[in-house]
């Protein structure tokens, strides 16, 4: 049989020829020294920490500047607030089911051992994650607690800005031609104004009862608490009653909103310079607006719940969509706040 393999394999000419001679002034590169990729790792370090410090620094002068106003103060811990109350809820859950899980397991092996009528008590140590979940809990609800009753105990002055509000609103009449839009928005302001001093009146007078300031006959013992019961709900209600008004307003300045081709049609007849310019600031002012309008939309979509929860002595949600439905609403008016500070 022939063999299958060549003695002699035909090779390429171009592996047969000999390597190429190095150039007599070539030199062989060197390979980087330990020094500069040290240095490359420094200025990289560097740089970062730079742009982290930039970022530090940008971050906490917005934030001092939101913290600078009452209303950003309360933006802040309004999102604080209900985000530790959403927070505490879910690991409520997680911490609830690791214990329903070792009940069960422990009832499950117990249960060929016990004779009928017998107790099984045993003390299990909980495992160390256990532990902390619990302790996250404890610490988000203390938290939460503490910043709503500071934000109740700051409003108790609210009723002096009420009153700027309705003596701005009286002092700035109508004029006798005015549109639909604003008197239907009029009527809506003052509505609004009334609902808040209700709310406000009854809110002030339930959490005075609350910390023992209110001592008449009216105000003590059983009936006292009943009472202050009635105006915490009689104050939320009148709080839905505003939340109610909010989505009615903006449902009527979506109505009458001016239409983009409304807009764009202004000042565009000789394309002059100053034409121009009024046609862009019109479409900065509607953008404006347009934000304006969906940051109170989502706002008062996130406060409706909540609302309708506090005005029923039973309740209407559970802690998480507490939690939850503050989160938006207050989270709407951070991001505005945030957004302005740029």
């Amino acid at each position: 049989m022939a063999d299958l393999h060549h003695p002699h394999p035909t090779i390429p000419s171009d592996v047969l020829a000999s390597p190429p001679s190095p150039e007599p002034n070539a030199t062989p590169k060197p390979p980087p020294s330990r020094a500069t990729l040290i240095q490359k790792l420094r200025f990289l370090l560097l740089r970062y920490a730079a742009n982290s410090a930039h970022t530090a620094d940008r971050t906490l002068v917005r934030l001092s500047t939101i913290l600078s106003t009452p209303g950003g103060i309360d933006t802040i811990l309004c999102t604080t607030s209900y985000t530790l109350t959403l927070l505490s809820a879910l690991l409520s859950k997680i911490l609830e089911r690791r214990l329903t899980n070792i009940a069960t397991d422990i009832a499950s092996k117990a249960d060929g051992i016990l004779f009928p009528g017998e107790t099984l008590i045993a003390e299990i140590p909980a495992s160390t994650s256990t532990k902390r979940i619990a302790q996250i809990v404890g610490s988000s609800k203390a938290l939460a607690e503490v910043i709503s009753d500071y934000r109740v105990f700051v409003r108790l002055w609210g009723l002096v800005g009420l009153y700027t509000w309705a003596r701005a609103t009286y002092l700035e009449p109508l004029p006798q031609e005015a549109e639909r839009k604003d008197r239907i928005l009029r009527a809506l302001t003052w509505t609004s104004i009334a609902s808040c001093v209700g709310s406000q009146i009854l809110e002030n007078g339930a959490y005075l009862s609350s910390k023992g300031a209110l001592t008449t006959d009216g105000w003590v013992g059983e009936m006292g608490k009943k009472r202050e019961l009635k105006w915490w709900t009689w104050s939320a209600r009148f709080w839905a009653a505003y939340v109610g008004i909010e989505l009615a307003r903006l449902g009527v300045e979506h109505y009458y909103f001016p239409s983009a081709s409304a807009v764009g049609s202004n000042g565009q007849g000789d394309g002059e310079k100053d034409d121009k310019i009024e046609v862009e600031e019109i479409r900065k002012s509607r953008k404006l607006a347009s934000w304006n309008w969906w940051k109170d939309f989502v706002s008062n979509i996130g406060y409706a719940p909540m609302t309708l929860h506090w005005s029923l002595e039973e309740g209407l949600l559970s802690e998480m969509g507490v939690g939850a439905c503050g989160m938006v609403a207050g989270g709407a008016l951070l991001v505005d706040a945030w957004s302005n500070t740029v």
